[in-house]
């Protein structure tokens, strides 16, 4: 049998709404560990709340060792500590970023180590640092407080994306050959080096590893999925998926991230 490889996005995919990893899901991935196959937490969180993930579900124990973070940014090996890849923004682009959300009255935020930098306390920022469990930073300067290049830049707005869509319209012809602009959800616009995205990580670890692409499966629900699923030689969109993605996915789950749609994925294409 040849070894496989299943890329999984996390939050809408992996996670159910509660931010929890159904048993089902857990014992799936641990059977296709143990059937000989790779299992990669594939995500847009940064390398810090990536690690939390590992620590809380303790998915090292189902045999996941390999995480991508910052949406492609960050290939890391949990099991060694090792950093196979990382990429950031740099800190002259930051300000530009910094400086237009100031402008437009849009909150952005960064990240200097395992924090998160803000210039001002936001519902999103309360909202988004409970959920990826990361200690804030509030200052009224952030550029002062970077010392080295983040791996993306986030905005947020809970309540009107259209105005996530102007900032993004607005930033276009500035971030044409600087970085990547796109969604992760409704409420977050995540912004990343030029090239980054979770298709390319696919193609570094297949590239790393040695493993055919005809051989990876992946699995998300979000437009920054979508190059990951068009990448892989079967991608696969929840049920929950935004059209875009199930557009081009390969496969379409009967269920959805609250009904163990990554353990339907497993089953189907990698133990059946």
């Amino acid at each position: 049998m040849e070894k496989k490889v299943i890329f999984l996005d996390m939050d809408g995919t992996t996670l159910d709404d509660r931010h929890e990893i159904s048993e089902k899901n857990l014992a799936a991935m641990e059977a296709a560990v143990k059937a000989g196959h790779d299992v990669v937490i594939t995500t847009g969180r940064p390398e810090a709340s990536a690690r939390k993930l590992v620590e809380k579900y303790r998915l090292d124990r189902v045999g996941c060792r390999y995480v991508i973070a910052n949406n492609g940014g960050t290939i890391l090996d949990y099991q060694t500590g090792e950093i196979l890849f990382s990429r950031g923004v740099p800190l002259p682009w930051i300000g530009d970023l910094v400086e237009e959300a100031r402008r437009q009255d849009v909150f952005i935020q960064t990240y200097a180590g395992d924090k998160v930098v803000a210039e001002k306390e936001d519902e999103g920022l309360d909202f988004y640092a409970k959920k990826n469990g990361m200690e804030r930073i509030v200052v009224p300067d952030m550029m002062a407080v970077l010392e080295r290049e983040p791996g993306k830049a986030l905005l947020i707005d809970m309540h009107d994306h259209e105005r996530l869509e102007r900032y993004k319209a607005s930033m276009e012809e500035w971030s044409r050959d600087k970085v990547e602009m796109y969604f992760s959800s409704r409420e977050f616009l995540e912004i990343v080096p030029k090239g980054i995205n979770k298709g390319n990580a696919v193609r570094a670890y297949c590239e790393m590893f040695g493993i055919a692409p005809s051989n990876t499966i992946a699995a998300g629900d979000e437009q920054n999925d979508l190059p990951m699923l068009l990448a892989a030689g079967v991608g696969c969109a929840m049920a929950n998926a935004v059209e875009e993605v199930k557009a081009g996915a390969d496969y379409i789950c009967e269920c959805d991230n609250n009904h163990s749609a990554v353990a339907e994925i497993i089953e189907k294409f990698m133990l059946s």
